[in-house]
């Protein structure tokens, strides 16, 4: 199993999605903290409501994700990419606010 960090989304490998899930037709997979969007292209996502630490799932099949300051240039383009390898991951975000400001998380 692959674990990504994709800035403060982290991408954890699982064996299978969750029974009860239903696909979501958005590109975006969440907005960072300090507020760009983390897209994709190819793969499906699954956004889980009402967990606050497990958002959302990917299925992964030749996709790349997206974002303005993590991952390779790529030509022409003002966003950044990364591939993840094919396979099924849990979505988590990884920064924890507190009234005495951010919180390193530890995974």
């Amino acid at each position: 199993m692959k674990n990504y960090r994709h800035g403060d989304l982290a991408l954890v490998g699982i064996n299978k999605l969750p029974k009860g899930l239903k696909l979501n037709k958005s590109k975006i997979l969440m907005t960072g903290s300090h507020g760009h969007n983390h897209t994709f292209d190819n793969g499906k996502f699954y956004k889980n409501e009402g967990d606050d630490f497990v958002f959302g799932y990917l299925v992964s099949n030749n996709t790349k994700l997206y974002h303005p300051e993590h991952g390779k240039k790529v030509k022409l383009n003002t966003l950044l990419e990364a591939k993840i390898n094919d396979g099924i991951y849990e979505l988590r975000k990884q920064v924890e606010y507190t009234n005495e400001g951010m919180k390193q998380v530890i995974d």
